[in-house]
């Protein structure tokens, strides 16, 4: 339950990205724009506390049995704010190729880098490939 005066938000993203192997690569992301319900003025920057981040992956092969993930503000992902952070798939109870992570981070974030709201989150496996299918990213205010 938030605080008197605090917003809960989410930025979900169900772009898919086919072929996420064991290597980070700029083109395995998902870009979430983390928006208030009214916008920052034009030159701000995303002040807030990310409080989880939920990555949904399917076609999940090759032996692929973790995921890790890096937060950053560019979209070259150099500039991190959540360091490599590895989970295991929880795989679907019905199908073995599909499943998600969460990461439970509750730490505030101060966007210094950018004058914007994106926040790129890159994924990666330990092994073989999989599709990342969606990710969801809840923050407050």
């Amino acid at each position: 339950m938030p605080k008197v005066g605090q917003a809960n938000h989410e930025s979900s993203v169900v772009t898919s990205v086919a072929g996420v192997g064991a290597v980070f690569n700029i083109a395995n992301v998902h870009q979430h724009e983390l928006h208030r319900e009214t916008e920052f003025p034009v030159g701000s920057r995303f002040q807030g506390v990310i409080d989880t981040i939920i990555i949904k992956v399917t076609n999940i092969a090759g032996g692929a049995t973790s995921l890790t993930v890096r937060a950053c503000f560019d979209a070259a992902g150099d500039f991190t704010f959540l360091p490599d952070t590895t989970a295991t798939i929880a795989t679907g109870v019905t199908t073995a190729t599909s499943g998600c992570i969460a990461i439970k981070y509750e730490g505030p974030i101060r966007n210094i880098i950018t004058n914007n709201d994106k926040v790129y989150l890159f994924v990666k496996t330990n092994a073989g490939t999989v599709t990342l299918a969606q990710s969801l990213v809840t923050w407050e205010e």
